[in-house]
């Protein structure tokens, strides 16, 4: 979009341009997470013993440290494999509620899958984070983009408990709703700004739909542009806006604008605070809410029908789903003890053992297992 006004003065952030500091400096902080992620793998793989290990499919020695990235088939995102995003700070809900590890709330805004998702990533931060700083600040950009970012990790643990997450997403979405929020607060600004609201939100609303496929935590993108729209209205006003000959009326409107968006972002993010460490359950009154992270394509297939649908949106596949296996003298006559989630969300979101047998274990595939979870576990596809 283009601000006004377009005769050379300076765009909405104020009659001055701000050099970015704040996005530069997060994006290396990222770059240097991904470096380290890559050497802790390399460090405690067998690769890094001269082994060959699937964990550390390819190489890259740095001066005398071996960083390393899992196989495709393991990480298509050119990256560790998850044990190493656990053990550096990914979203997990166990290690946050009974370890009391609340930085998980913040690790996972600087710590991403692989190469590929971290270059996406960036890509995004650079072109729309460094615009909203160069005419607002680092202080507001930066209080947007965490405040964003926090919420985003927060409303993912209580809507899905049984993933393990990690990324800058959430708040690079924040970043996106405080643009829209921005165009809303300064409207008379902007030279096109019915344009540069419907440009935002098509963008918007076409990467939210793109997050409803598998593997994608659509939640902490959702949830991080919802606070970053309202922090946006908050604090995002261009002091030329108060050089602006608006009636006193109009200046009140946009004052109060500013007051009730500001008081929302506080009550939303205390609410998502509650709600992860109260144990609400959010599907107890809100059914529908999986659907913001996953749905079935194409759009209306029976999910129960086999095949009908291209990806899977059933807790059994998505909730870390494991189970143990038993037999006695022969393992075509077996049993299986499956570890099913129980929940979407809330303080019984965990798991319950159920036994299936018999079973014929020479034929056992993950794509078993998930079938006997639909069949034997009590859970609910969103």
């Amino acid at each position: 979009y283009e601000a006004l006004p377009t005769d050379g003065e300076p765009p909405p952030g104020g009659p001055g341009r701000h050099t970015p500091l704040f996005v530069p400096l997060t994006a290396a902080a990222c770059i240097a997470a991904l470096v380290y992620e890559l050497y802790d793998n390399g460090r405690s793989s067998q690769a890094g013993r001269g082994g060959d290990d699937e964990d550390c499919a390819y190489r890259v020695w740095l001066q005398g440290a071996l960083l390393c990235a899992a196989s495709l088939a393991a990480n298509p995102l050119v990256g560790p494999p998850s044990d190493v995003l656990v053990r550096l700070g990914a979203k997990r809900n166990e290690s946050i509620l009974e370890d009391g590890e609340v930085w998980r709330l913040v690790a996972p805004l600087f710590l991403h899958a692989g190469v590929v998702h971290l270059a996406l990533n960036m890509a995004a931060l650079l072109q729309l984070g460094s615009r909203l700083e160069g005419d607002h600040g680092a202080l507001r950009v930066g209080a947007v983009y965490l405040t964003s970012g926090i919420y985003g990790v927060v409303m993912s643990a209580v809507m899905s408990p049984h993933s393990v997450s990690v990324g800058a997403s959430g708040a690079i979405f924040g970043l996106l709703g405080a643009h829209i929020g921005e165009v809303i607060l300064n409207w008379g600004l902007f030279d096109r700004p019915c344009l540069a609201l419907c440009e935002t939100l098509f963008v918007a609303s076409l990467q939210l739909l793109v997050g409803t496929t598998p593997m994608v935590d659509n939640f902490a993108h959702f949830f991080g542009f919802c606070m970053g729209l309202v922090c946006g209205m908050g604090v995002l006003a261009s002091p030329q806006a108060a050089r602006q000959n608006l009636p006193l009326g109009g200046k009140c409107q946009k004052h109060m604008l500013q007051a009730l968006a500001s008081s929302a972002a506080y009550l939303l993010f205390v609410a998502g605070l509650l709600a992860l460490y109260g144990g609400w359950d959010p599907y107890s009154v809100c059914s529908w809410c999986g659907k913001i992270a996953c749905l079935p394509f194409p759009w209306g297939c029976n999910a129960s029908t086999p095949g009908a649908c291209w990806w899977d949106c059933s807790p059994c596949a998505a909730g870390e789903l494991t189970a143990r296996t038993y037999w006695v003298g022969s393992p075509r006559n077996g049993s299986v003890e499956l570890r099913c989630p129980l929940l979407h969300g809330g303080s019984d979101a965990g798991f319950v053992t159920t036994p299936v047998w018999p079973v014929d274990l020479t034929h056992m595939r993950s794509a078993v297992l998930v079938r006997f979870c639909k069949e034997h576990c009590r859970v609910d596809d969103p």
